[in-house]
C-alpha cells in the first residue's frame, strides 16, 4: 500500500507538473520554468541517494519526502499556492516539522535502536533532525534563487523574515509531535505514534 500511494504521488506530479510546463512555454511564461524543473530534480534525489551511497531509503521515508515535495514545490511552488493562499507556506513549513520527526523515528529503527528507550536523547535527537532538514530545504531555496534567478525565499520583499519563519513553524510542527510522543512513551497508551514505532 505505501509502495503504491508513493507511485501515485510520483505519478501526479510528474504528469502535473509538466502540464502546467507546456502551458506555461505556450503561453510565452518562462519565468517559472525553473521551478517546474526544479521539481524533477526533487524527484530523483530518493534513486540518487541509493544510487550513490550504501543507505537504501525505506518505503516510509520514501512516502513522507514525497508527500513533503508534493506539498511544497508542486502545490506551493508549481501550482503557486504560496501565492495564492497566504498561510499556505508557514502550513506547510509546519507539517514538515510533523513529517521530519515521522523520518527521524524511522532511522532510528533502521539503526537499530528502541523509539521507546533514551526518550530525552530521542527529543534531542528529533529535534536535531528537524533543524537539518529545514535549513538544508532554506539552503535550496537559496541556491535555487542565487543560480537560476527564483524567489522561493521572498528575500525580496521580506528579507530573512519568510526563512525564519519556515524555520520556526517546522519546529512548532515538532514541538507538538514530541508532546504527543513524550505523553504516550511516559503513560503508556496506544494512540498514533505508538502504533507508527510498532508497525516499523
Amino acid at each position: 500500500m505505501k509502495k503504491f500511494l508513493t507511485s501515485i504521488l510520483i505519478f501526479t506530479m510528474i504528469i502535473g507538473n509538466t502540464c502546467l510546463l507546456i502551458y506555461d512555454i505556450n503561453n510565452g511564461n518562462t519565468a517559472r520554468v525553473p521551478t517546474y524543473l526544479s521539481l524533477y530534480l526533487l524527484l530523483m534525489i530518493p534513486s540518487l541517494i541509493q544510487k550513490f551511497t550504501k543507505f537504501k531509503m525505506s518505503t516510509e521515508i520514501k512516502l513522507v519526502y514525497f508527500i513533503f515535495i508534493l506539498l511544497a514545490q508542486f502545490l506551493g511552488s508549481g501550482i503557486n499556492l504560496y501565492a495564492r493562499i497566504s498561510w499556505f507556506d508557514t502550513f506547510t513549513h509546519f507539517l514538515s516539522g510533523i513529517l521530519t520527526c515521522f523520518v527521524a523515528l524511522i532511522l532510528l529503527h533502521l539503526f537499530g535502536y528502541n523509539p521507546k528507550r533514551k526518550i530525552f536523547f530521542h527529543i534531542t535527537y528529533i529535534l536535531g533532525i528537524v533543524f537539518l532538514v529545514a535549513c538544508l530545504w532554506e539552503f535550496f531555496e537559496f541556491g535555487m534563487d542565487q543560480l537560476v534567478g527564483m524567489n522561493l525565499q521572498h528575500s525580496i520583499e521580506t528579507g530573512v523574515e519568510d526563512t525564519m519563519c519556515d524555520i520556526l513553524a517546522a519546529f512548532s510542527g515538532s514541538i507538538i509531535f514530541l508532546c504527543a510522543y513524550l505523553y504516550e512513551m511516559l503513560i503508556p497508551s496506544n494512540g498514533f505514534i505508538t502504533k507508527f514505532i510498532d508497525s516499523l
